[in-house]
């Protein structure tokens, strides 16, 4: 009892500083209300001690400490996850020490409970089948299997089982020896558990249900009943599964969860899914009292308090529960053993059974080794009426221990049917204690990993993420609020698109995802540091800033100039791949997703998506000057108007062409797609495939962000390789990359948008690309298409043109670089707007890529 007293006590005063430390605050956060509980257990525990010491005096001296320890960590449990239900436990442990110390006082009860047994039996029948038509549900709605009375609510199914158990005791000591053990005398059993298990059934209650029918059947074998029963028990109980999974809808919602626990993540399996989770999350020594989530799981004080306590005292606590459950099953197996009066034993087996069933049934629930039942973990769950009847067998199994004779190794009864029944609850106990070990280790990683854990969100409140800054250190995106309730807020909205969010509703996008582990502070910190911060807080340290290759005021000019437009833009250093803007119109403001993500989510213009990665448009003639950088030769040819007459009439061109005279450069930079389509032919479907893979415009880029699959064409669809229509779909990044080809001498370059991650030392750690440069046009013939089409007086080359989708949406294309003679980083730009407005892509990337090339010169 001191050792249970010192863990109790122990548990409350880390739950007293637990929110000092997960605040990282002073003594203003210590909590004290579950006091209030630690001092009702130690008072009661103590009394019980006093009068067991008193009136008990040869009890078994492990039952009641085995009571009072399970019995304090689920009170203190409860009370860290709920307060007003802790209170309430603590005052059904209150009501079950009165009860339980009037037993001690009249210790006679015993015979009562033998003699009336038909009288105790058909009340609890009659209680739980007026739950059918008085039943009630304390929260409202759900299972009617509760009574009110006086306002409080009782489930009668509860004493129901301790009072079937004492009828199945009393019965089999009073008439199987008269029947010489008959399917005749036990003709009366059969009906009476059959009445019992209509009646749950009818309530819908399967674990209760389960749970009299294997005690039962444990009962009828340990009775000396035919030993047929072992084998014959799991073949009847399969027809009766199948049969309740075909006709009772829990039933088959409840197999159908056990046997593909994550098919239905955020439905049926959630339950189970939050229950290993925590359980993964509690490790090895745990979270810590007061310092996991356990809140997260589903009815986590009742039918998941198992995995609850998992989370916070780990792999370690976990299997001390489980090996006090199997202490308790051995000093009741070991006690059935030697008594030599025929109705004690045969109460004390049916208690054991209840007790060791009814924990192996909730335990392997929440570890998903058996299906969900609903029935509570004795003596730790919520639950007035579990409790109540738990200390009452707990009672009975100590009066029985008092009243068996202290000589019983000179006449211990012979029973191997006892310790066959105990070693198979203790092995499946084992069993359960090596599968809890595989969640907490083996398996830690793609459980805690998985996106059903919303722990992040918990974390992202607690511990402040990194900053996102841009190319020049200025914050874009940071934190506001104080520790608990830590939220992000923008500098530059537009940019959200592109950043994305991290909303414990909706997910994460964007930066927010690609960075995860960083801004979290989850990588980047020496092994040591991670190490003490989970052990002393459970959470990260503060998270690392992020250092984007955004430009911050070309960015806001980007923005500028999209504004009003549904479409996106793009600067890239064609040398380096870093992107300088990217921006995505229309956009969206994830400090408003709860309020606006239904009118977001329907809106027609998608403003959620990043058209920049994740928009896919036919690219149209801007394929023009990669197909003459694959005919260099053509360039030769002074008169186009030779090659062209079979669409000379009708060029197909986005801007009006002077008639005469035509040249290359005006039939390129004006996204002449009918003459496009004539010089592709020529070159060839199969030469033009191998082109367009070359320029990566069939495989999405590998960046730090999340990028949309191109759609392929087929190369039996020479058209569409020609022209380039709504059946070859790439996004405006993969052009950007493209077409820095003709402004860096051939070179497509691999993008980059994360730079660098400052390390908890204050220095930057340059980030690798995840994905190299491939040279893919001579350099000599990207010079020379370079220079075909760059603008008159200006130090930049572009090419417009317009296509239209297979929804008959114009789509305008701009693309841009600079000329070969530019000192500078070489860039490229890229428009497109959802219309058919060239002069409008033509002014926004004309006026973007000037503006890069007057920042370049003044920050040389």
């Amino acid at each position: 009892m001191l050792l249970a007293g010192l863990v109790v006590f122990s548990y409350g005063l880390i739950l007293t500083l637990a929110p000092a430390v997960r605040y990282h605050a002073g003594s203003e956060r210590y909590q004290f209300q579950h006091w209030i509980g630690v001092v009702v257990w130690g008072l009661s525990f103590s009394l019980l001690h006093f009068q067991t010491t008193r009136r008990l005096p040869d009890r078994d001296p492990y039952l009641l400490p085995v009571v009072a320890l399970l019995t304090g960590i689920g009170l203190m449990t409860i009370w860290r996850l709920f307060p007003n239900l802790g209170m309430r436990q603590t005052t059904w442990i209150a009501v079950s020490t009165i009860l339980t110390f009037l037993g001690l006082q009249y210790p006679a009860y015993l015979q009562y409970l033998r003699r009336y047994k038909y009288i105790w039996l058909v009340l609890g029948l009659i209680l739980t089948g007026l739950t059918i038509f008085l039943g009630t549900n304390p929260l409202g709605a759900g299972s009617t299997r509760w009574l009110r009375l006086f306002g409080i609510h009782f489930q009668p199914s509860e004493p129901l089982k301790l009072l079937l158990i004492a009828y199945l005791a009393g019965f089999f000591t009073d008439r199987l020896s008269a029947y010489n053990k008959k399917f005749e005398a036990l003709l009366p059993t059969v009906i009476i558990i059959g009445i019992a298990l209509l009646l749950l059934v009818f309530q819908r209650d399967m674990g209760t249900a389960s749970i009299f029918l294997l005690i039962y059947l444990a009962m009828l074998f340990t009775s000396q009943g035919d030993k047929k029963v072992l084998w014959i028990t799991p073949i009847l109980l399969i027809p009766v599964a199948i049969a309740g999974y075909f006709f009772i809808d829990v039933v088959r919602l409840r197999i159908d969860t056990w046997l593909s626990p994550f098919g239905d993540p955020t439905g049926a399996s959630y339950q189970i899914i939050q229950s290993m989770v925590a359980i993964a999350e509690g490790g090895l020594i745990g979270a810590g009292p007061g310092l996991g989530s356990p809140g997260l799981i589903p009815v986590s004080v009742s039918d998941f308090i198992f995995a609850a306590i998992a989370e916070e005292l780990g792999f370690l606590g976990a299997s001390a529960i489980i090996l006090l459950v199997m202490i308790f099953l051995y000093r009741g197996i070991k006690l059935a053993i030697i008594t030599d009066h025929s109705f004690h034993r045969y109460l004390t087996l049916g208690l054991i059974f209840y007790f060791g069933i009814q924990s192996i049934l909730i335990i392997g629930g929440n570890i998903g080794m058996l299906p969900l039942t609903g029935v509570t973990l004795p003596f730790l769950s919520y639950g007035g009426s579990s409790l109540l009847v738990s200390f009452l067998g707990a009672l009975i199994l100590l009066t029985v221990s008092n009243q068996t004779s202290s000589d019983y190794p000179t006449r211990r009864i012979h029973q191997p049917r006892y310790a066959m029944i105990g070693f198979l609850l203790i092995s499946v106990l084992t069993v359960q204690i090596l599968a809890t070990s595989l969640h907490a280790f083996w398996f830690n990683s793609p459980l805690a990993e998985r996106p059903e854990n919303p722990r992040w969100i918990i974390d992202d409140r607690f511990s402040k993420r990194g900053d996102i800054l841009d190319r020049n250190n200025q914050v874009i995106i940071t934190n506001l609020g104080d520790v608990g309730n830590l939220q992000r807020t923008s500098n530059h909205v537009p940019l959200y698109p592109v950043i994305g969010y991290a909303n414990p509703v909706f997910g994460q996008t964007g930066i927010e995802a690609a960075m995860f582990t960083y801004l979290r502070g989850k990588t980047g910190y020496p092994f040591s540091t991670l190490f003490w911060h989970d052990l002393l807080y459970n959470q990260p340290p503060q998270g690392l800033d992020v250092r984007l290759t955004i430009d911050l005021e070309l960015q806001m000019s980007a923005d500028e100039l999209l504004s009003g437009q549904a479409g996106t833009v793009i600067l890239m250093n064609a040398n380096s791949g870093e992107i300088i803007t990217m921006a995505s119109s229309p956009y969206f403001d994830a400090g408003l997703l709860q309020i606006e993500w239904e009118n977001l989510v329907a809106d027609p213009n998608a403003p959620l998506i990043n058209r920049a990665t994740q928009g896919l448009y036919p690219p149209g003639a801007t394929l023009f000057p990669f197909i003459i950088s694959a005919q260099p030769n053509l360039l030769q040819i002074p008169e186009p108007e030779s090659r062209l007459q079979s669409v000379i009439s009708d060029l197909g061109c986005a801007l009006t062409l002077e008639e005469d005279p035509f040249s290359w450069q005006k039939l390129v930079t004006n996204g002449c797609l009918n003459a496009q389509a004539v010089l592709a032919e020529e070159f060839g479907a199969n030469a033009l495939f191998d082109l367009y893979q070359a320029l990566g415009l069939f495989t999405a880029p590998r960046m730090h962000l999340m990028v949309a699959e191109p759609a392929v064409p087929d190369l039996a669809n020479t058209d569409v390789l020609y022209r380039g229509d709504d059946h070859f779909l790439v996004s405006p990044l993969q052009m950007a990359m493209a077409a820095s080809a003709i402004t860096n001498q051939g070179l497509v370059p691999g993008p980059r948008i994360v730079n660098a991650v400052q390390n908890p030392s204050g220095g930057w750690i340059t980030l690798p690309k995840l994905q190299g440069n491939a040279y893919v046009i001579p350099v000599n013939t990207a010079n020379q298409v370079n220079t075909l089409l760059r603008v008159e007086s200006s130090p930049y080359w572009q090419v417009i043109s317009v296509i239209t989708d297979e929804n008959d949406q114009p789509i305008t294309w701009f693309i841009a670089g600079t000329t070969i003679d530019w000192q500078g980083q070489p860039i490229t730009a890229v428009v497109v707007l959802e219309s058919h407005a060239p002069q409008i892509a033509e002014n926004i990337g004309q006026s973007l890529i000037e503006q890069a090339i007057r920042f370049a010169d003044q920050n040389p």
